[in-house]
């Protein structure tokens, strides 16, 4: 009788557990918006129509609610299925995550950076990956205690789950619901939030703006290394905050010398570059990492705070299209200087002791 009952629950759970995409977003009254748009746009959606077949990598799809259809309506005055297909398609394709993620991957201490199937190099052009011509997909950054600004939230609850927090383009963030719901293909996820589309990265310099990084720009612009800056790619920008720069000087009056040795603004600047697409989760503690111009910066954790030399990231992980930004609490010193600083301090701890 147990052997019958097995058989028999094994067969009808097995047609749930094998349904398309559309089979299963289609339990979800909330979810019609999306399917529609699937439907309408098979072109763009051509990767998430088709029958998924047992080969192919496992994915994770984020789904917008019939809600983020609405408040897109409201704040671009225009509805999101107008996009062209190639829009729509870039669109799809960063909200498909690679590999089937679980709740419990989307609750990983220290966030998760999750590659995606986004390769347009209008909003992808990062390294390629070593010993080939293969260039690295964009990607997200997941975290449950994340926003806009570095600080950490108030988790919101659902299932004795935390909801996280998902960083796109800009630094733009939306919310999922952390119950997945399965498809052939792997799992999907509800999204929430002000963007419930995720925003598409941009530029070094734009995504700098869009997160009021103003004096890094102005800085870049006036030593004339803006179009070098958004060109490099596998490029991540570590950015003092206005406030920051503020008590380091005026850069639009006070630092005549923009391009002349170490004490200039170029030099200061390009100090705040490191070579590599870092993001949170590959700050190791006691790295040294090479700016562009060659001075080395030590990563240092310290009760889950991450410092580079003496500057502490205070806004973090901000997806550009060649990589990342992060905003600093201020200037980061030139290593040398702070390594002594650190040592005559340890010292004069140690004769205190």
């Amino acid at each position: 009788m147990a052997i019958v009952f097995g058989l028999l629950f094994a067969a009808l759970a097995s047609p749930l557990i094998a349904q398309s995409l559309l089979n299963a977003t289609a339990l979800d009254p909330q979810l019609s918006d999306f399917n529609d748009l699937l439907l309408a746009n098979p072109d763009a959606a051509a990767g998430l129509l088709t029958n998924f077949s047992s080969g192919r990598q496992k994915q994770t799809i984020l789904v917008p609610s019939n809600g983020a259809f609405d408040n897109y309506r409201l704040r671009t005055g225009s509805s999101f299925s107008s996009l062209s297909s190639a829009d729509l398609g870039n669109v799809l394709n960063y909200h498909t995550l690679q590999g089937a993620l679980s709740s419990a991957d989307l609750q990983t201490p220290g966030g998760l950076v999750s590659s995606t199937a986004l390769l347009n190099t209008t909003y992808d052009d990062r390294e390629v990956l070593k010993g080939s011509n293969a260039r690295l997909s964009q990607v997200v950054y997941i975290s449950t205690a994340s926003s806009a600004r570095g600080a950490k939230i108030v988790a919101r609850q659902a299932a004795g789950l935390s909801s996280p927090d998902l960083r796109s383009g800009e630094g733009n963030e939306v919310t999922l619901n952390p119950t997945p719901g399965i498809w052939s293909g792997g799992t999907f996820y509800v999204v929430d939030g002000d963007h419930s589309f995720l925003t598409l990265p941009v530029n070094q310099t734009n995504t700098m703006t869009a997160r009021g990084l103003n004096s890094m720009v102005l800085g870049l612009s006036r030593t004339n290394v803006t179009d070098g800056t958004n060109a490099a790619k596998g490029l991540t920008c570590v950015c003092p905050t206005d406030e920051a720069f503020a008590v380091f000087g005026d850069l639009a009056n006070t630092m005549a010398n923009l391009t002349a040795g170490l004490g200039s603004l170029l030099a200061t600047l390009t100090r705040h570059g490191l070579t590599g697409s870092y993001y949170t989760t590959n700050f190791t503690d006691g790295d040294l990492i090479q700016s562009q111009n060659g001075y080395p910066i030590l990563v240092t954790r310290r009760n889950g705070s991450i410092f580079l030399n003496d500057a502490q990231l205070v806004g973090t992980n901000y997806i550009a299209r060649t990589g990342a930004v992060h905003a600093l609490d201020r200037v980061c010193a030139i290593f040398y200087f702070y390594q002594e600083v650190a040592q005559a301090c340890g010292l004069l701890v140690a004769l205190m002791i």
